[in-house]
């Protein structure tokens, strides 16, 4: 039995004995062995640090997604300036007038019921007169001028069932012809006047000749797209001193 037990011993320590250094390499070998462990755990010691910040900054990342708004993304559309409104009595006029024709605002361009605009000749540029529009209330009714009698009231012609106009021309002075129109809405009273002058200073009757006609003139008044480009309050019989001088005037309602 002692010769066993002697014999297991010895197999006991050879194997506790296997992985430790040759004792021929003496202290030498010790020192790498422990040199080694150092580094192995000197690198474990980084990669757990690397691991920590890897992590901290993933942390912070889906913290501030979750907690701070996204950022508003905005359309070429949405950060463009918004585009100019149309004039609607501009648009109305350069339908009304021949397509040789060119129609500009003319500074003032507008005031508290009024508007005007240069006319050019398309081509050359040159001007060919002005338009001004005027607008008033008569609800109760409006006595239309007579050129030849300032007593008289003019018999109206009809646009549809709603709008009554009457025409007006004077060509006699050729410096400053004039080619105008009053009409009236009778649903709710709103007047619009329409006058053409030509080019003053030509001394020429056909250079000089109103760019409408008293026709083209009367379809504008009439036109409710002109109508409505006047706000229901917009009246010249207000307080506005530079609303345009009529060649004839509306009479005050």
């Amino acid at each position: 039995m002692t010769a066993t037990r002697e014999h297991h011993l010895g197999d006991l320590l050879e194997q506790a004995l296997r992985t430790e250094p040759p004792v021929s390499d003496g202290v030498a070998a010790v020192y790498r062995r422990a040199e080694a462990i150092r580094r192995r755990r000197a690198g474990t010691v980084v990669a757990v640090g690397v691991a920590a910040v890897v992590l901290v900054a993933a942390l912070g990342y889906v913290l501030t997604t979750a907690i701070l708004p996204a950022p508003v993304q905005r359309s070429a559309a949405a950060t463009a300036a918004p585009a100019a409104r149309p004039d609607p009595a501009l648009l109305a006029v350069r339908g009304a007038v021949p397509d040789t024709l060119r129609v500009v605002p003319r500074e003032p361009v507008r005031g508290q019921g009024w508007r005007q605009y240069t006319v050019l000749n398309r081509t050359s540029g040159r001007p060919r007169g002005l338009v001004e529009i005027a607008v008033y209330r008569a609800p109760g009714g409006l006595c239309f001028p007579v050129l030849a009698d300032p007593d008289a009231c003019a018999l109206p012609d009809r646009a549809g069932n709603d709008v009554e106009y009457v025409r007006y021309a004077d060509d006699s002075d050729v410096d400053w012809q004039v080619h105008q129109a009053i009409a009236r809405r009778r649903s709710d009273g709103r007047v619009v006047a329409v006058m053409a002058t030509g080019e003053r200073g030509t001394g020429d009757a056909m250079a000089g000749r109103p760019p409408l006609t008293p026709a083209q003139a009367a379809r504008l008044a009439a036109d409710p797209a002109l109508m409505a480009a006047f706000g229901p309050a917009e009246s010249c019989t207000g307080p506005d001193p530079a609303c345009p001088v009529l060649k004839v005037e509306v009479p005050a309602g």
